[in-house]
């Protein structure tokens, strides 16, 4: 935040709902009539990493939520998607929470209590009616100064806060687990440094000084204290990143006692590994998209045009099929297009860069993808490259970090995805295939 001027300029996670185009325009124009507004946006193509989002919240200034439920002012949905409508919104305010940010809520009414900001948090109530007819300007000029108290009323707080020297990643890994040798070789990929912290664990001042000078912290699930770190951890605020044996169901209770109610979007997160190996490769593919870099918007012309796009559907879908069967790729990549905001398809122009190596940059949007969408075939089965997608994809699926939807083209199927359901090319249409996955991940 800056003094220099009336009006301020500040740096905001903006937490929204992406179907709700409409409303977050209105919004944004009304903040921005008060203040510089900047915020980052990570162009709809991951699955949810709550690493990187604790990151992302904690190195922001300010906290700022537009809680819509939609554009449609008179929908009234059953109380039972009202409550899965609030999923995200009290993920991301339990971070700003937990990192102490200045915070400010614009509520939809129609979510009554089931949505409510902690105490101390700024919340306002709103009508997407009111917000969205032109002729209610006094409803919307009441929100505007609300939101321009509250900037005046934090002050200079952003310049006080901790600059952090995020050099490093903190390892709670055992010295005799297999998993040390391929966390710190992932780590050290992304030219961080390796804080080795003690284990057995000891919370004691010389762990909290070397937590400081740490980014985020790796944590191997495999020993029962580290349930107990993981709690600590999270009180500090620091960013988590858990791994743990393929074998065995979670811990559901433990899950429960340290995230509450939000422990089925960590759960989801932990990245399960039988071999070294393949535990490296979904390090450097988790830690990549950890890191990668976000979109920033600034500027009314650019909020516009991110909050309409944003309105298809919030994923990055890859699809995967041997050059033998382009026809049918062809027709189902333009249906994915109208129902997905991008859609990785290697043969379309631009989907690799001028320069760049193909299989590398092919294999970081595969690892980045939220949505598999594999066509099968024998000449699926015949590709390397094809089947290398394949067990990457249910590597993906299996730790909760891609949704994989199989299209058998023809023949038996394959055996790699023989625990997922198909959907058959042969009996339902393009059209009808990608209204289904739409309709699931919605």
């Amino acid at each position: 935040m800056t003094a220099l001027s009336d009006r301020p300029n500040v740096k905001v996670f903006l937490s929204h709902r992406y179907r709700s185009p409409a409303v977050n325009l209105q919004f944004f124009d009304l903040i921005d009539q008060v203040a510089d507004v900047q915020f980052e946006v990570d162009r709809g193509l991951k699955a949810t990493s709550t690493t990187r989002l604790d990151r992302m919240i904690r190195d922001v200034e300010i906290f700022a939520g537009i809680f819509s439920l939609s554009d449609d002012p008179f929908a009234q949905p059953p109380p039972a998607d009202l409550m899965r409508a609030t999923r995200y919104f009290k993920l991301e305010l339990d971070m700003a929470t937990r990192n102490r940010k200045p915070s400010i809520l614009f509520i939809d009414r129609r979510f009554g209590n089931r949505l409510q900001g902690p105490p101390g948090v700024v919340s306002l109530g709103y009508s997407a009616q009111e917000i969205l007819s032109q002729g209610m300007e006094t409803a919307r000029r009441h929100l505007r100064d609300e939101f321009a108290r509250f900037c005046r009323s934090i002050g200079n707080h952003s310049q006080k806060r901790l600059v952090r020297d995020t050099s490093a990643v903190g390892l709670l890994v055992p010295p005799t687990s297999e998993a040390r040798g391929a966390a710190v070789a992932a780590v050290e990929a992304f030219n961080y440094t390796v804080e080795f912290l003690p284990w057995p664990v000891a919370m004691d001042g010389g762990f909290i000084a070397q937590l400081r000078r740490c980014d985020w912290v790796l944590v191997d699930m495999s020993q029962p204290s580290a349930v107990a770190a993981v709690a600590f951890l999270r009180g500090q605020g620091l960013p988590v990143l858990r791994i743990g044996p393929v074998d065995g169901p979670p811990d559901l209770a433990a899950e429960k006692l340290v995230y509450g109610e939000l422990a089925s979007h960590y759960t989801k997160d932990l990245i399960r590994w039988s071999e070294p190996n393949r535990l490296q490769i979904a390090l450097e593919e988790r830690i990549g998209q950890i890191l990668s870099e976000p979109i920033l918007i600034d500027s009314r012309a650019d909020a516009r045009t991110y909050f309409r796009s944003a309105a298809k559907s919030n994923h990055l879908v890859f699809l995967s099929y041997a050059k033998e069967d382009y026809e049918y790729a062809d027709r189902i990549g333009a249906e994915l297009s109208s129902a997905f905001r991008e859609v990785f398809d290697y043969r379309k122009p631009a989907a690799i860069p001028h320069g760049a190596r193909w299989l590398d940059h092919m294999l970081a949007s595969l690892a980045t993808a939220a949505i598999g969408v594999p066509l099968l075939s024998p000449n699926y089965v015949a590709s390397s490259y094809c089947m290398e997608e394949g067990r990457r994809m249910v590597d993906a699926s299996l730790s909760g970090r891609m949704r994989v939807f199989p299209v058998l083209l023809a023949g038996p199927g394959v055996d790699l995805f023989s625990q997922l359901e198909y959907r058959r090319a042969t009996r339902v249409s393009p059209a009808e295939i990608v209204a289904s996955i739409a309709q699931e991940v919605a």
